[in-house]
């Protein structure tokens, strides 16, 4: 079986059952079974063992488990990593539960609908990649992948798992630690309404350092405080607190998670972003999340690891995870590892025209709403990004759309600050977020204070006069707000034929020296941050600093090189 681990690093059950393997499935919806697929890798990819590329409207998937008495005297939960894109569970032959959305977690409580035995799960798919209110990312609208556009990934590609807790358990909970007052908050949901107890102890070290509990009926909010000094989690040298929560009935035991949190601060000031109170330059790489080999889905953690261990050799210190939610195993390492990285979303393929389309907001924001909750406990988040080049086009995204957007995300976290698009239209954000593939020092260092809002097609756009110019940030409203470079770059090293980058260079000496005059400029800028396209190749797009398959491309003598140029103290550094 592969990806056998327990799928939730942040949220632990020990009572589980994982169910990957093979999977009784179909293409279409006759209840055929004619085939058989190998999850939690999409039916594209090699490693389901189906390879099929062609465009999947409908697939269906099989498969039989055993419950046992005792499991049916507490709950039963069925978690699903993500299905793309409208997944609709029956157990028994009966309905259990609908989910949209094609990149979030998400649960089912299929308690009633289990009996002692044997028992029928059948998860049903229905997937559009050519719909335009449907978020699809990267995921190509043809039949091949071309430019920006890679192979689609079609139903289940991550874990399948079952739960078996007590009668009530935790929900939702949503952990924010405060370093100024040596605190953690404790937020969070019950599904039983019924009067019980939860604990919450906190560990430094194996040693407990404080505890707290409530009762509740629903909901709970408490506050653990610690009594002396605490440890800050900061860039590439976090410290972790441990945390187990402990949910009773009764003083009986119904529900035990163990999670974690770290302390630190985020601030934008004076142009700078502030961790810890401390100016930090965000040395940032684009990792698509995209494996030649499960498409969407990495064969092992280990691979999910791989990619940050590359970036951080490199000198790097964290990544836009892009147009993509990525799984729960790429922000625990990064929590891990002092990484910092951005919650981010597919917005592309989803036309977020509140006139032309509002289909696209409806689809939107339920799943954005989801991402917030499940990623806001992760350290390593320093701030949410959920739209990408929001040009004309299938793209787009216009004042109304992204101001819901902005909004919510706002409603719900307020610790962390929200660029309105990146590279794109910027009608609400805290960020001057923009992209510059432009590739001389002297144009890069221009662009910084000169770029346009919306970078290129910005006074194309403004001469079709659509009413959404008018409201774009003008360069006085966005005076003062920090400054991120958030995609530069994307020079290809001596790629061939059917492959392309934004500028090619065939010899390495030659790739060194652009790279680091790219990087220079920015770094000794008044630009709070970059973040280079990008760290693997994928498919035909070949401007990785390794390849599809993880492999260096440069000596080590050239990637130290870039470690140096990268490591080096930026200008707006304290």
């Amino acid at each position: 079986m592969y990806r056998s681990e327990y799928p939730r690093p942040s949220f632990v059950r020990e009572n589980w059952l994982n169910l990957n393997g093979k999977w009784d499935f179909e293409i279409g919806s006759e209840n055929k079974f004619d085939k058989v697929i190998e999850v939690p890798f999409c039916p594209e990819s090699e490693l389901s063992g189906i390879g099929y590329k062609d465009f999947m409207y409908d697939l269906q998937y099989r498969k039989y488990v055993d419950i046992t008495a005792p499991q049916l005297e507490g709950s039963i939960i069925i978690n699903f990593g993500a299905v793309d894109y409208e997944c609709t569970l029956f157990v028994n032959g009966k309905k259990a539960g609908y989910h949209k959305g094609g990149y979030i977690s998400f649960s089912f409580d299929i308690t009633e609908y289990l009996s002692e035995g044997r028992n029928e799960l059948i998860v049903a798919v229905k997937d559009d990649t050519k719909h335009p209110s449907i978020p699809m990312g990267k995921q190509s609208d043809r039949f091949e992948s071309y430019g920006c556009s890679y192979t689609r990934t079609t139903g289940i590609w991550q874990t399948v798992w079952l739960e078996f807790t007590g009668k009530t358990y935790i929900t939702e909970r949503k952990i924010t630690a405060i370093p100024e007052i040596k605190s953690v908050v404790f937020e969070g949901k019950l599904n039983n309404a019924e009067a019980c107890e939860v604990i919450a102890e906190l560990y430094y070290k194996n040693e407990k350092v404080a505890e707290c509990k409530t009762s509740a009926d629903g909901n709970f909010n408490m506050t653990a405080v610690i009594d002396g000094e605490i440890k800050l989690w900061d860039v590439l040298a976090p410290e972790i607190y441990d945390i187990v929560l402990t949910v009773k009935n009764n003083g009986e035991v119904s529900d035990s998670v163990k999670t974690y949190t770290g302390f630190r601060s985020i601030e934008l000031k004076d142009g700078k972003f502030l961790l810890n109170g401390k100016s930090v330059f965000l040395r940032q790489i684009l990792d698509q999340g995209f494996h030649p080999d499960g498409i969407y889905t990495f064969p092992t953690i280990e691979d999910i690891e791989k990619d940050i261990d590359i970036a951080i050799d490199l000198g790097f210190n964290g990544a836009r995870p892009h147009e993509k939610i990525f799984e729960e195993y790429y922000f625990y390492y990064a929590d891990v590892k002092g990484y910092l990285v951005w919650g981010e979303y597919p917005n592309w393929g989803c036309l977020l025209d509140s006139k032309a389309n509002p289909e696209g907001l409806l689809n939107f924001l339920p799943e954005w709403k989801e991402e917030l909750v499940r990623d806001y406990n992760h350290p390593s988040i320093i701030g949410w990004c959920p739209l990408n080049e929001t040009w004309e086009g299938k793209h787009f995204c216009d004042v109304v759309s992204q101001k819901a957007i902005y909004d919510a995300t706002k409603e719900y976290d307020s610790t962390r600050p929200v660029i309105g698009a990146s590279g794109g239209y910027l009608y609400f954000t805290d960020i001057d977020d923009y992209h510059d593939y432009s590739h001389t020092a002297e144009e890069i260092i221009s662009h910084v204070h000169n770029h346009k809002n919306g970078t290129y097609e910005y006074e194309v756009v403004c001469k079709k006069n659509r009413e959404d110019n008018a409201k774009l940030l003008t360069p006085e409203e966005m005076e003062g707000l920090p400054i991120f470079c958030s995609e530069y770059g994307g020079i290809s090293f001596n790629i061939g034929e059917n492959a392309w980058g934004y500028v090619n260079e065939s010899n390495e000496d030659d790739f060194v020296a652009h790279y680091i005059s790219d990087t220079t400029a920015i770094m000794q800028s008044d630009c709070m941050g970059m973040c280079y396209t990008q760290l693997t190749d994928v498919e035909q797009e070949q401007n990785g600093l390794v390849t599809y398959a993880r492999e260096h491309k440069f000596s080590q003598e050239a990637r130290k090189k870039i470690r140096e140029c990268n490591m080096q103290k930026a200008k707006i550094e304290d």
